[in-house]
């Protein structure tokens, strides 16, 4: 395949095309992104990035699940509801802290898979489930999960931190495999040890810190 192959693959994804209209929804909001005047880092990167002074940030991220996962498989929809949440708050170099959800149910049968998909997340990644809401009757099986992290303000890993002579290292964890169900998902996590996983959550949280990292994607 050549580049320009692979280029037009890419943009012509379902999970790339889908999203299209985010440059709507950025352009409506964008007089809200910083009206407290405490916004360090807003839309556009892994988590958001809240001052909460003594040199500190709150990380705020957000994902839903993309209905085709739900569909195929409603315990790796709930289970990776967690990892990319957690996920997003350790590419910034940040501490999970706890998350909440937003489910809508319109199959019973999908319920307890669900569930026992974020209850497992939780377990793996040592990340309470703390809250959320209901819609026990709704027209869609879908799910909306947010988390909250904490991190040092200056010690912030970002996507735009990069700087002329820094080195560039390909980080990739190849000890996994495509999901089962969902080939589409490169798994490096289910099959591991928590602990191992939860070690390699806070190695980013500490390379960050000791100002190893600067910048990621």
């Amino acid at each position: 395949m050549d580049f320009k192959n692979l280029v037009k693959e890419i943009q012509e994804f379902k999970g790339v095309s889908r999203k299209s209209s985010i440059d709507n929804v950025i352009s409506l909001l964008k007089e809200s992104y910083n009206v407290s005047g405490d916004v360090v880092i807003d839309i556009g990167d892994d988590a958001s990035a809240i001052d909460i002074g003594n040199g500190q940030v709150i990380l705020i991220a957000a994902d839903g699940i993309w209905g085709d996962i739900m569909n195929v498989n409603p315990y790796w929809a709930g289970y990776c509801s967690v990892l990319v949440n957690v996920n997003d708050i350790a590419a910034m170099g940040g501490k999970p802290l706890a998350m909440v959800n937003i489910m809508s149910i319109s199959n019973d049968d999908i319920y307890e898979d669900l569930l026992n998909g974020i209850k497992d997340g939780c377990l793996k990644f040592n990340v309470p489930m703390v809250g959320g809401h209901l819609h026990p009757d709704g027209d869609v099986d879908s799910l909306g999960v947010a988390i909250v992290g904490i991190a040092k303000k200056d010690k912030i890993i970002t996507s735009f931190g990069a700087e002329v002579g820094d080195k560039v290292i390909v980080a990739i964890d190849l000890d996994g495999k495509p999901h089962e169900m969902f080939s589409l998902n490169w798994d490096t996590t289910y099959d591991k040890d928590a602990k191992l996983v939860q070690d390699q959550i806070t190695a980013v949280q500490y390379l960050a810190e000791n100002d190893y990292i600067k910048s990621g994607l």
